[in-house]
């Protein structure tokens, strides 16, 4: 009889929690966190007189960690918007390394690793190649071996024609470094012999 009398308890007990949509409110045990006073994302003010919740930054306000304040770093333009011919960062053997690494990772498949314009990539039917920026004797590659630093950072940062913009793959200082690893390419494969120390050309005449 007594095993009988628990068994419908549990029963009840358990008829009661199937689930059952009620008419009550929810029991919340911290209720403050749920109508706590606040301003959502495009919604009405009656603080502000324009009755706008969303307010615009003060003037010249720079988000933290970009302040880009120096045009010949970030833009490769000197103060009056012309590209800079001079590197703004300090050249080494780091730096070159660098260079070599990004070149390898993000130029060598259209650009191949001597700068010639046959990589991998240029070299698919329909696809547009490259000019060379390393051939002083083609129109184009003097004209790229002429170019100012500042206008191949430029071209990297913002692409042209068929290249695309890399401004978001590759950071500010990689860029530099890609574009000294490239003056040397071009030196390399323009040297003359003017260009190696006087004791050291005996061997190479």
């Amino acid at each position: 009889m007594r095993s009988l009398i628990a068994m419908l308890v549990a029963a009840a007990a358990l008829g009661g929690c199937r689930g059952e949509p009620s008419k009550l409110p929810p029991v919340h045990l911290n209720p403050n966190m749920d109508t706590q006073d606040k301003y959502k994302a495009y919604g009405a003010s009656h603080l502000f007189q324009d009755g706008r919740t969303m307010r615009e930054p003060p003037a010249n306000t720079v988000q933290f960690g970009l302040s880009k304040e120096s045009d010949e770093i970030y833009r490769g333009q000197d103060e009056f918007g012309n590209f800079i011919s001079k590197f703004p960062v300090t050249l080494d053997a780091k730096l070159m390394k660098r260079g070599q690494e990004r070149y390898d990772i993000f130029c060598a498949p259209c650009h191949d690793k001597s700068g010639g314009g046959k990589g991998m990539v240029a070299q698919r039917p329909g696809l547009v190649p490259p000019p060379s920026f390393v051939d002083s004797t083609d129109v184009n590659g003097r004209r790229i071996i002429n170019m100012p630093v500042g206008e191949i950072f430029n071209t990297i940062t913002n692409g042209k024609n068929t290249m695309p913009a890399y401004r978001t793959q590759i950071p500010t200082d990689d860029r530099w470094a890609i574009i000294a690893y490239l003056r040397a390419l071009q030196r390399g494969q323009n040297a003359r012999l003017s260009d190696v120390p006087a004791d050291q050309q005996g061997s190479l005449k």
